[in-house]
């Protein structure tokens, strides 16, 4: 029997950051020192909380971390918040963004007068023409000589000069920079060596920025909320991820709120590339499939083929049995399509081991809310080679078939209209798509 899923549209709300886009977190204090590949508004968890009855003295679970949207906004409003988070450097990215436990006398000293000894330093640098030895190739085609000489020189300055908390803040503002600091460019979030583009900014002058706009949004936000929330974030020690929640006990969560991974092809590990490589966190491409992409779950086509998930992979039995069907039969499209297509991507792997992924998370987090918890999920459906995949719905009626009382979709915005003028070059499915947030309780 079909498990009906209500959905309604909230397209007609005024507000558009409301609508899950990450735009509004681009001026927004903390949630701009960085800009993560897919994350999501600030503003529509803040809704979420408030629409929920989230407050202090409730926990807050967020399965799919990012760069800590969630955590966040649970930690300005008061509420004590946990999540995980398997990619190594975005989990360190959301860890320093949610400690401002510092003295802000103190902090804003040690920022003064760490400027003061790397301005010296950075000035000495742009004058070495030496290229810098045993870095990745792709840094130096992403930047200038003198750039990444200066760079670097920030670099050691602050491994000098900050340990624990500190070092972490000064590391963050020198890796949310180094995209504007190179002299090639690209679409976000990937990079692309061979566009170049004229680019005169100074390394240390936009660190030297950063780091103050950051000092500045702590003293705002710990001024505005003086009651701030705990938060702790797994970064997948002991083999924990969204599909395995073993440091969250049975039924202790009060509200879950997350945007997973899109099943869109999104390399995640890839779109971190140029600041793990910076940073000596990885050095090869092989070196990222090993340390982030077999840590995730599958929404990349190549991350099933360098997985070696096989082609006869089946959707669980678990999945109940209407969307396992859809989903074996959107399995075999994609397969006869993958077939005529010279790329020959594995989105029928793809799609079948993301579902499968997602079961076990659904199970999760179902397992540690409370009774008549509620969970949501901001997320997109996509059209492979475009066939379309409803997510959304796909993920609802899962969760109902493995006992979530409630599940409802509220589609928040459309998608790919920006895409319009490569759909009509034939060069782009014109599936037309949308932005959804369902809602699950328990």
């Amino acid at each position: 029997m079909a498990l009906e899923v209500p959905v309604r549209s909230t397209l007609a709300l005024e507000a558009p950051d409301l609508r899950g886009t990450f735009a509004g977190n681009l001026k927004a204090p903390i949630h701009r020192w960085f800009r993560y590949p897919c994350g999501f508004s600030y503003s529509l968890v803040e809704e979420c909380l408030d629409r929920f009855q989230v407050s202090r003295g409730k926990l807050v679970l967020d399965p799919f971390v990012g760069c800590g949207t969630v955590l966040v906004s649970a930690k300005e409003l008061g509420i004590d918040s946990i999540g995980v988070e398997a990619h190594p450097f975005v989990s360190w990215v959301a860890k320093t963004k949610t400690y401002w436990e510092f003295d802000l006398v103190d902090l804003k000293l040690r920022v003064k007068n760490l400027l003061e000894k790397l301005e010296p330093k950075a000035v000495d640098a742009r004058t070495n023409e030496s290229l810098p030895p045993g870095k990745p190739l792709l840094l130096y085609k992403m930047f200038t000589v003198t750039t990444l000489n200066e760079l670097l020189s920030i670099t050691d300055q602050i491994k000098r000069h900050t340990k624990g908390p500190f070092r972490d803040f000064c590391t963050l503002a020198l890796a949310t920079v180094l995209r504007k600091a190179a002299k090639s460019g690209g679409s976000f979030p990937y990079v692309l060596p061979s566009k170049e583009r004229h680019n005169k900014v100074k390394a240390f002058d936009l660190f030297s920025k950063k780091v103050w706009i950051m000092y500045q949004d702590i003293a705002k936000v710990v001024d505005e909320f003086p009651i701030l929330g705990n938060v702790s974030i797994n970064n997948g020690q002991n083999t924990a991820d969204a599909r395995a929640l073993s440091f969250v006990t049975d039924g202790s969560v009060d509200f879950a709120f997350t945007s997973p991974p899109y099943l869109n092809n999104v390399d995640y590990a890839d779109a971190t590339r140029l600041e793990m490589y910076f940073f000596g966190l990885a050095n090869s491409w092989s070196d990222l499939t090993h340390k982030v992409r077999s840590r995730l779950i599958v929404s990349a086509a190549h991350q099933a083929s360098e997985l070696r998930v096989s082609e006869s992979i089946q959707p669980r039995t678990e999945i109940n049995s209407e969307v396992r069907d859809r989903l074996l039969d959107i399995k075999a499209r994609l397969h006869d399509v993958k077939a005529t297509k010279g790329g020959k991507k594995d989105y029928d792997i793809m799609c079948i081991s993301y579902f499968n992924d997602m079961l076990s998370s659904l199970k999760e987090v179902k397992r540690v809310l409370k009774p008549n918890g509620y969970y949501l999920l901001v997320l997109g459906d996509s059209a492979p080679y475009g066939v379309h995949i409803p997510t959304d719905l796909y993920l609802a009626k899962m969760a109902r078939g493995i006992g979530f009382n409630v599940a409802e979709i509220e589609v928040l915005r459309e998608r790919g209209g920006k895409w319009r003028a490569i759909i009509e070059s034939g060069r782009r499915h014109g599936v037309a798509l949308r932005e959804s947030l369902v809602v699950l309780r328990k």
